[in-house]
Order: structure tokens, then sequence, then C-alpha cells
């Protein structure tokens, strides 16, 4: 299945500069039984109303568990939670 972060920072947050870390962090995801690939992309548009990067993880549906366990997931969320304004999670096949 494909389980995809989107999300828009809050204004003033500096996200371009901090994509190596969020790379390095959804990257330690690989080591999870089932994660299969990570993709992040930024968007092209600087529109108010768009959002700043997708996060794409290819992986079985029955990692999801595991994932929304694991060190990184933690590790994203404690460390960025603060700058996200919004977000949307959408998984599919």
């Amino acid at each position: 299945m494909k389980h995809y972060i989107i999300v828009k920072f809050v204004d003033g947050f500096d996200y371009l500069t901090q994509l190596d870390e969020i790379t390095a962090i959804f990257n330690k995801t690989l080591e999870i039984d089932g994660i299969n690939a990570v993709n992040i992309s930024k968007s092209n548009s600087d529109r108010e109303n768009r959002y700043d990067i997708m996060i794409e993880i290819d992986m079985d549906k029955s990692s999801l568990p595991a994932y929304d366990v694991s060190l990184p997931h933690k590790q994203w969320k404690n460390t960025f939670s603060k700058y996200i304004k919004n977000k949307a999670i959408f998984d599919c096949d």
C-alpha cells in the first residue's frame, strides 16, 4: 500500500533547510519489515493554498501498526509537529 503524509508547515518555518533531516528520519523506516520505499517530494508551487511536502511510504498494509509505534515515526512527530500547520494522511493500494 501507499501511505502518504501531506504537510503544510507554519508560516516562517524554513522547511527546505530541514529536508535532509526529514529524509534521514523517514529513511530509518526502511529498517521496519514490510516498508519497501520512501519518497519525499517538495511542492513546486509557492501558492498560499498549497501544501509544502508529500512523504510517500510504500509498505505492506500489515506494517502500518509497526510504523505507527516506530522510533522514526515518534522522532518525526516529536521534532516537527510543532511546525505543522496542517497535514493529511492518506492510504491506498
